[in-house]
Formats: C-alpha cells, structure tokens, sequence
C-alpha cells in the first residue's frame, strides 16, 4: 500500500470515528428530549442489546420504549447525559467498537430529589447503506448518588456503587 491508500485509509476511519461519535451525541440529545422516534434512528433494530444493568437488558425497541417512557418521560423529571472520552476502534469497513465514560444527573422536582450516576458504556457499532448504528450498548454503573431536598435540608438517600433510581424511593 503506498502512502496515499495508506492516506485515504486514515482519513476515511477518521470520518468513521467522526460519524459515531455524533450518532452517539445524538443518541444521548434524544433521550435528554424524550424524542422516540430519533432514539429508534441510533440502532440498528434489526439486531441490537440494549443492556442498561439494573434497569434491564433489552433486544426489542418496543420494550425497551416502554421502559424508557414510564421512567424519564414526565414533565417534572430533568435529566442530561454528558459523554465524554470516547475510545473508537473501527473494527472493519462496516464496524467498530467504542468506549464512553458518561456523567448523568437527573433533577425530579416532584419528588425533589437529585441522581448523579457516572458509568461508563461499551458499544459496538455498524455501518448501514452509508450510516452508522448502534447496535449493542452496555452501561455499567460506577457510582450513584441519590439526594432529597427535605425543606432547607439535603439528605443522602443513596451513595456508592449500587444501582437505584428516584422512581424506587
């Protein structure tokens, strides 16, 4: 291979990670919207793993919608997804696998409580007709911090390494 093809390969997996990375932005504006329909565009629902741990494990977006929309879709429930670090390897013309850390909070102003939860996702990705899917993504919790607003008071409802959500308390 001589330096250009060398070239041409480089520059087309750079625009690969280029691409992913922005599925996975959008994927993360999605669920922080509460928009359906372009959390489906972000995998391949022909064949996909959605494995979010103490949630669930899920191979149906239907499901896995169902799940979503009865835990984050209310009007008093704020969340937002910050990804950051991601580790992109293009695995083939058509794959690739990545690594994200991510910081999630989550305001629920019903119940006044505050979840900060930081873990870290691994994916796997493809290349369909010229787009890039997700089709396995698996969180694996790091920490969680679960607090109460109880008057001029806070107080530490969870803390540490276990999975929980404020729908549970």
């Amino acid at each position: 291979m001589d330096q250009w093809q060398s070239l041409a390969t480089r520059v087309t997996e750079l625009e690969a990670i280029e691409a992913i990375k922005k599925l996975k932005a959008r994927w993360w504006l999605a669920c922080d919207k509460r928009d359906i329909a372009g959390m489906r565009g972000c995998f391949d629902e022909s064949n996909f793993l959605i494995d979010f741990g103490f949630i669930g494990q899920f191979t149906d977006m239907d499901r896995f919608i169902a799940v979503f929309e009865e835990l984050a879709c209310h009007p008093t429930h704020f969340d937002s997804h910050h990804g950051m670090a991601p580790e992109i390897t293009i695995t083939g013309p058509d794959t690739a696998v990545g690594r994200w850390r991510i910081a999630f909070q989550l305001l629920e102003t019903s119940r006044n409580m505050i979840q900060l939860m930081s873990s870290y996702y691994d994916d796997e990705y493809v290349c369909i007709d010229g787009e890039w899917k997700m089709r396995v993504s698996k969180s694996t919790l790091l920490s969680n911090l679960l607090i109460v607003a109880e008057g001029d008071n806070l107080k530490v409802t969870q803390i540490g390494g276990d999975g929980g959500l404020v729908t549970e308390h």
